[in-house]
């Protein structure tokens, strides 16, 4: 048997490891691992045996990982392969490292988020449920991992650093990413049974903002949060629903929400037959916070058109929700405004029910605006839905 499939299928006894993870965290934090060496030989020039890694099974170290998972600015790190740089992201700049991983270590960093986001024990310990898993470890940690066949070159990893804390909506306009009166705007319309999409590209704090929306909300509202993998914060009355290990799809997930009599719906990041989910959940009066990935407002609502439609309806029904008196939606833009980040659009959709043609601009009206001029977002102009006219 090869030495990372050892690493990845053998199970052990288990011991108090505290004593061994402060030994291995001070090795990385002075640099005395090689990890271009098979971990055996890496172990055996800290005096450890190769026994320690079984030791760990579980336990919250993630090898060559471990150099940036407490770095402060760092929010990616990518392993493509063995024995080729780690890249990681850190303040939005790409940087190759200097450092290299054994395809052993690698495997073994893999095993420990599946174990600790629950993947490897819900399929037993003969190792992985597939060749390319996405899940959450730690709440903390969301990954990629995928091993030969899915990535030829050797097993792959690509993890996004969650934050330890979110920012709260009053952190967020101190910082400047909300101003005060969009906070207070999206803030009452979700109360008043609205559904907000936070639509930006990638880095533009969509999920900063949605977190901060239901934790704002969360004090007064009972919560289902449903996502692929788990990634947003922990509410007071709220129920975290993982699409990924539920057995269920977005849709029945959506439905099974319905039993758990929860005031907000929250769906994580829109990427396809959620979309439907989030439609279908509102048109019953259940209000919902999204993201979705998107440039502008218009390709926001295009893409949650096209997503509603791989669920399984037609482009016109998908459209007549979207764009309907019982789907009252909110999208708001996050992006760069005046050479910072910060949510610069709002837009309410106005109800035209199925009218026009798949693709075609959806009727908005605009409620809050970024003036270049005063360097400020501001009102434009105020709900048109029953939701929110004469209020917000």
């Amino acid at each position: 048997m090869r030495e990372e499939e050892t690493l990845c299928n053998e199970p052990f006894a288990r011991q108090d490891v505290g004593p061994l993870l402060e030994r291995l965290r001070m090795a990385v934090e002075r640099r005395e691992i090689d990890w271009s060496l098979p971990p055996e030989e890496s172990l055996a020039l800290l005096g450890l045996t190769h026994a320690a890694l079984l030791e760990l099974d579980g336990e919250p170290w993630y090898g060559p990982l471990e150099h940036w998972l407490r770095a402060p600015h760092v929010t990616d790190i990518l392993v493509n392969g063995p024995s080729r740089p780690i890249v990681t992201v850190e303040r939005g700049a790409r940087q190759h490292s200097d450092i290299r991983a054994h395809r052993g270590w690698i495997c073994f960093a893999q095993r420990q988020l599946l174990l600790r986001s629950g993947a490897v024990g819900e399929y037993g310990f003969d190792g992985w449920p597939r060749h390319a898993v996405l899940g959450t470890a730690d709440r903390r940690l969301r990954f990629s991992v995928t091993r030969p066949p899915a990535s030829p070159d050797g097993p792959a990893i690509a993890l996004r650093l969650l934050p330890t804390s979110w920012r709260t909506v009053e952190g967020l306009v101190l910082e400047g990413m909300l101003c005060r009166d969009t906070a207070d705007l999206l803030t009452e319309a979700i109360r008043r049974g609205a559904t907000v999409l936070v639509a930006g590209g990638t880095g533009d704090g969509k999920t900063t903002v949605a977190a901060a929306l239901l934790q704002r909300l969360g004090g007064e509202r009972r919560v289902v949060v449903i996502e692929e993998s788990v990634e947003l914060p922990e509410l007071p009355d709220s129920v975290a629903i993982e699409v990924l290990h539920s057995g269920m799809t977005f849709s029945e997930c959506v439905r099974f929400a319905m039993r758990q009599r929860p005031d907000l719906i929250a769906v994580g990041e829109v990427r396809g037959e959620e979309a439907l989910a989030l439609l279908q959940a509102a048109a019953t009066g259940h209000p919902g916070v999204g993201t979705i990935h998107a440039p502008d407002l218009q390709t926001a609502l295009r893409n949650l058109e096209r997503m509603a439609s791989e669920g399984g309806v037609s482009p016109a029904v998908a459209r007549g929700l979207i764009a309907s008196g019982s789907v009252p939606l909110l999208v708001a833009h996050a992006g760069s405004y005046g050479g910072r980040r910060r949510i610069g659009r709002v837009e309410e959709v106005l109800a035209q029910g199925a009218g026009g043609q798949s693709g075609d601009r959806y009727p908005t009206h605009t409620l809050m605006a970024y003036d270049a001029r005063a360097d400020e977002v501001r009102r434009e102009g105020w709900a048109q839905g029953g939701w929110g006219r004469g209020h917000l």
